[in-house]
């Protein structure tokens, strides 16, 4: 059973209004133009209390740019725009010299010098081809270790008896 509340007055507008609630104190015009009101005006007084003032006025990208920017040294998408620039603007590996322009994505990449992923500072980041990244990297060892697996057996696409040396007793 809906409960039945007495006739109150707006506090806005001062007409008579039959509450939905205990605590309804504006009738439903009056209502809605308080939210729109407090969404806009509220929001910004809080922010401009924080000393934020009015952040994303515009067409977006409210975001400070270079050094401002809070994510600066530590955002990722800064550098993942940023790395075809880098290889447009450097084209060669700062290594071994191979021509990078028109290389695809899996064959480049752009290496930190101090391994620090967060910072992405232009004197820190270096042009590398895969080979040379690798190199830098050490992959060579991961490779070494992973060539320790038998020659025949469970798992391997030849058959034992194909493998043995011709003449062998198995």
């Amino acid at each position: 059973m809906a409960k039945c509340f007495d006739l109150k007055s707006c506090k806005r507008c001062g007409d008579s209004f039959t509450p939905t609630g205990a605590c309804a104190f504006f009738c439903p015009p009056c209502g809605v133009e308080r939210v729109k009101e407090n969404g806009r005006s509220g929001s910004l007084k809080y922010r401009m209390k924080l000393g934020i003032g009015q952040v994303g006025v515009g067409k977006g990208m409210a975001n400070a740019r270079g050094k401002d920017d809070g994510q600066f040294k530590t955002g990722i998408s800064y550098f993942r725009r940023r790395r075809t620039e880098i290889r447009e603007g450097r084209r060669y590996c700062q290594r071994c010299d191979k021509d990078l322009l028109r290389a695809k994505r899996a064959q480049w990449c752009v290496h930190h010098r101090d391994r620090n992923r967060r910072n992405n500072e232009d004197w820190n980041l270096e042009l590398l081809c895969k080979r040379c990244h690798q190199l830098e990297h050490n992959c060579v060892l991961a490779f070494r270790k992973c060539n320790d697996y038998p020659k025949t057996g469970v798992g391997n696409s030849v058959p034992e008896a194909q493998s043995a040396p011709a003449g062998a007793v198995i």
